[in-house]
């Protein structure tokens, strides 16, 4: 309920925004209590303009050929955000000069401090426009990849989008899947210098805007303004070290079954998509929206009742946007509005297993924004990124006890679980991959493409290994298809995290199911209010992993994947 801003407020221009922002800057605190209003006020006004701001992001990602609203987005982002990014600056110094500071609790306000700090101890005016200017940089990539995703091929004399020439690769015949791969990355090809640019450009933007700040290059300065205040680069590098020791042996054995199981002696790309557990039936989970919704419901019920309430209160208000269509975006997303509190799940499915996994993954960050909805301040309820991908992950990996309402034959249970185990092993060396290059690229930002390309395959083959055998053009620029490395830099070594975090709830919720999402939910609705380690402590599981961690995790992943196989091949197991 607004008390501050009218309920007619529009984000139209930042006239709109001026008259609030200067009784902000001019308001007088006589007491603790007119503070505490002020306080009120200036969380008012951010979660009011985050919301519409949001809601126009939402449009365009819905539909990213509509010039309306591709413009009413670049309006915020050029006329707008950099007005407001000093805006916030000047109203944050306020807060943080204020004696009635003091006053408030401490440890609940400890998050909210030290973002406001953090966010003073960063701001120079002369980036606002050199981030305003990355982020259309970075936008650009969005629609690169939204471009290549709708270019056409020819397979079988049949004009194919590369989304619908890419269920090619699950064939059987390995000659139409290299036929088909190679026309991919003729594609992909085509784009990798306009890519390469913006990178460039991108690099040059952001360590100018490092040195702005003082720091000597945008790795530490990235690394601090994400808000990384409980834990350092140090755990990154013993991530890297850890998935380089206990998970890439792993990741190579799979490689060398999918090589057996294929009868083949030497494994290339267009030998790494297929299902090679009874391959030519492909699993078909869904045809329509409203039946991956209704089979959804189900899953998310028996996970826990609350879940499924929140899903289909989520459904009724119209805030899944599920099915694919033209001109929308290819990534998925969970948007939150923060000033109702809400959701908005937006993907572009078509039908299969990805599409069930990437929707449970979008509803945990659905049932994260729902629970915490309830904390008053906003800087309280913008928990890091390693608190969210715990709440979407873990949801991910509960969820397989529950995937027979989709799959009930065991066989294709067996391939399910099968599917996922083995996509926990392979993301782990391409979240280190993607971290330690993004801190080589922005620590010798003055290399050129062709290093940084030759910087991508030593990096990726340090965590892979040469298992498979890519084509060294192909491989250089694979790097590319990461739309995070563009528009969200530094941010994927949370996904790393917070896996382990979610192995370790999969692990929990085999031997307690009941308890461990109890725990789940009560994490969840801490927001941000408690230090990260303190979020993974209430929901029982370990933020500073290690070695004999990462060991028992191994053996757990490793009986799972056992236990799928049987499922796969003798149906009276169980």
């Amino acid at each position: 309920m607004r008390s501050f801003l009218p309920s007619t407020f529009r984000l139209d221009s930042w006239k709109s925004v001026t008259p609030y922002i200067r009784i902000l800057m001019n308001d007088k605190w006589r007491d603790l209590s007119d503070f505490q209003k002020w306080l009120q006020r200036l969380n008012e006004l951010e979660t009011v303009i985050k919301e519409e701001a949001t809601w126009k992001l939402i449009r365009y990602l819905q539909n990213m050929q509509d010039e309306d609203n591709r413009l009413a987005y670049e309006h915020y982002l050029k006329e707008i955000k950099p007005r407001l990014s000093k805006a916030l600056y000047h109203l944050y110094k306020r807060y943080w000069h204020s004696p009635w500071r003091s006053t408030l609790p401490k440890e609940k306000f400890l998050n909210f401090n030290r973002t406001v700090y953090n966010y003073i101890s960063l701001y120079n005016p002369q980036n606002v426009v050199l981030e305003a200017k990355a982020e259309l940089l970075a936008n650009e990539c969005n629609e690169i990849i939204g471009m290549i995703a709708e270019e056409t091929v020819e397979v079988d004399g049949e004009i194919l989008t590369l989304s619908e020439a890419s269920s090619f690769l699950n064939s059987q015949d390995r000659e139409k899947r290299r036929e088909v791969w190679e026309k991919i990355y003729e594609v992909d090809a085509a784009y990798q210098d306009r890519l390469d640019d913006i990178m460039s450009e991108l690099i040059s933007i952001r360590t100018q805007i490092a040195k702005n700040t003082g720091f000597d290059n945008y790795y530490d300065y990235r690394f601090q303004q994400l808000g990384r205040f409980d834990w350092s680069v140090d755990l990154c590098h013993k991530f890297h070290r850890l998935v380089e020791k206990v998970v890439k042996p792993l990741y190579e054995w799979l490689l060398s079954y999918r090589r057996r199981r294929l009868g083949l002696k030497t494994l290339y790309p267009w030998d790494l998509y297929l299902d090679v557990n009874d391959a030519d039936k492909p699993l078909e989970p869904f045809q329509r929206e409203d039946e991956l919704i209704e089979k959804s419901l189900k899953l998310f019920e028996r996970l826990h009742p609350k879940i499924g309430a929140y899903v289909r209160y989520l459904r009724e208000i119209g805030h899944l946007d599920l099915s694919y269509r033209p001109g929308k975006t290819p990534t998925s997303y969970c948007l939150t509005l923060p000033e109702s509190g809400l959701p908005f799940v937006l993907m572009n499915a078509i039908g299969i297993h990805r599409d069930v996994v990437e929707f449970i993954h979008e509803v945990g960050h659905a049932v994260h924004v729902l629970q915490s909805r309830h904390i008053p301040y906003l800087l309280l309820r913008e928990y890091p990124m390693e608190v969210a991908e715990l709440a979407s992950i873990g949801l991910e990996m509960m969820a397989l006890y529950h995937m027979d309402v989709f799959y009930p034959s065991l066989s294709d249970l067996g391939r399910v679980w099968f599917e996922q185990i083995s996509q926990i092993i392979t993301s782990l060396p391409w979240i280190a991959t993607v971290d330690a290059f993004q801190e080589w690229l922005y620590k010798n930002p003055r290399h050129t493409p062709k290093e940084r390309r030759t910087e991508w395959i030593k990096i990726y083959r340090r965590f892979h290994g040469d298992e498979a055998v890519w084509p060294k053009e192909a491989l250089g620029i694979l790097w590319q298809r990461k739309i995070h490395i563009f528009d969200s830099p530094l941010y994927y070594i949370e996904y790393g995290i917070a896996q382990i975090g979610a192995l370790q709830l999969w692990y929990n919720y085999d031997r307690q199911p009941h308890e461990t999402m109890e725990r789940y939910l009560y994490a969840l609705s801490l927001g941000y209010t408690k230090r990260v380690p303190e979020i993974y402590k209430a929901a029982r599981v370990q933020f500073w992993f290690d070695a004999p961690l990462m060991k028992k995790l191994a053996h757990f992943v490793i009986s799972k994947l056992k236990e799928a196989y049987i499922w796969m091949w003798d149906d009276s197991y169980l």
